[in-house]
């Protein structure tokens, strides 16, 4: 009797562990699942972030879910990605320009490089910070990058300053002795850039920037992109700040759109300025998952429409704006020339921005499209005296006030 109370006290202990060891596994594969399956939405979530957090903490890899400010800095990076392959270009097209443009031409196209790099350095850095251990030397060491390319201008431009330069009568004599020290300082910054790219994510400094990203960073992130998605939760403004900052954004992406094309296929000024604001436009829109993980683009009408203010102050904005808008018009039509076309129409810029304010608060819902196109449905009639053109509202106002033409 005594050995089959044994038997049975064994044989239910063993049952346990088995039944607890199995329960583990599921509960690890099932958090593992929905990580996969998360975006970055999920960072300021409140359970998922905890999970997610303590589990990089405990691994060092083990985030696999993408957290907003990854997101965010990895917009950004692209961004200055693309801004540096701009400059880049630019010192390609100076080099054909004789003495000036070739003694330039080394260092502004290694600007450019080093700017590429630097933005590289982000977006695989930072831009995957919680599912890289070590996402903040990545960081570290596409900055030193960029130092070693700008060191390299530097050396270059040291060189072309002692040849071409030197051909110079006035300065001829003084140019060599110039470009070897401009040259020297370009070696010196090559070599502080390469050391400090390489030690970022090896030996000591290595191991310092991944405990410092994978210990410190990550859950300090989270934390805080927890925090601003609870309180946004708790005070109901998640859904209205999220919508505003996902319409900002994409109004000055659209705004990016417009000023890129304005310059033309192969400009490179408005190419970058359009390019700069199509990063920032996308990186404010992304900003909306830290107050609201579900962030969508009638946010700022849900909140007016609750509380009645929606068509209300859609009317008055829309009103005030159509009469600024007007009062460009008139400016433009009393003396025709160019100082009044200019003074007309970036008043009646102002007016169409004003007026399309309406269509955000109230959801976008007038005939224009609200604040990326017309967003006049009130005094519309008011307005047309301004010329308002076919792309209307705040881009249409903006880009026509610049042009002269509405």
């Amino acid at each position: 009797m005594q050995t089959q109370v044994v038997l049975w006290k064994t044989s239910t202990a063993l049952a346990l562990a088995i039944a607890l060891t199995l329960g583990g596994c599921s509960s690890g594969g099932g958090g593992h699942h929905s990580s996969d399956s998360s975006s970055s939405d999920t960072a300021a979530a409140g359970g998922s972030t905890g999970g997610g957090g303590t589990g990089g903490t405990g691994g060092g890899t083990g985030t696999t879910s993408t957290l907003v400010t990854a997101d965010v800095v990895d917009t950004l990076g692209s961004t200055v990605t693309d801004l540096g392959g701009t400059v880049s270009s630019l010192g390609t097209t100076l080099g054909s320009l004789p003495i000036v443009g070739e003694t330039a031409d080394g260092l502004v196209t290694a600007t450019g490089t080093a700017v590429s790099r630097i933005g590289t350095g982000l977006s695989d850095g930072l831009g995957s910070l919680g599912t890289d251990s070590n996402a903040l030397g990545k960081t570290v060491a596409g900055v030193a990058n960029g130092v070693a390319d700008l060191g390299d201008g530097v050396t270059v431009t040291g060189s072309n300053v002692a040849t071409l330069l030197g051909q110079v009568p006035v300065v001829g004599t003084a140019a060599p002795v110039v470009g070897d020290v401009v040259g020297k300082v370009g070696n010196a910054v090559t070599m502080l850039g390469d050391t400090l790219s390489t030690a970022s994510t090896s030996g000591p400094l290595g191991s310092v920037t991944n405990t410092l990203g994978a210990k410190v960073l990550v859950p300090v992130v989270s934390l805080v992109e927890n925090t601003t998605g609870k309180v946004g939760t708790t005070t109901g403004l998640d859904s209205p700040v999220g919508g505003l900052l996902q319409k900002v954004g994409a109004t000055v992406d659209g705004l990016g759109d417009k000023v890129a094309s304005t310059g033309g296929t192969g400009n490179p000024l408005t190419g970058a300025v359009g390019n700069v604001l199509n990063g920032v436009g996308s990186a404010v829109g992304k900003a909306g998952g830290y107050v609201d993980p579900g962030a969508g683009t009638s946010g700022v009408s849900n909140l007016t429409q609750t509380v009645g203010l929606g068509a209300p102050v859609n009317g008055l904005v829309t009103n005030v704006g159509s009469a600024v808008s007007s009062l460009g018009g008139q400016i433009s039509g009393t003396h025709a020339n160019p100082i009044t076309n200019a003074v007309g129409g970036t008043v009646s810029a102002v007016g169409n921005t004003v007026a399309s304010v309406g269509g955000l608060v109230s959801g976008g819902t007038s005939t224009g499209g609200g604040l990326l196109a017309g967003g006049l449905s009130v005094g519309a009639g008011a307005s047309a005296g301004a010329g308002a053109s076919a792309n209307g509202g705040l881009l249409g106002g903006l880009l026509g006030g610049l042009s002269g033409k509405q």
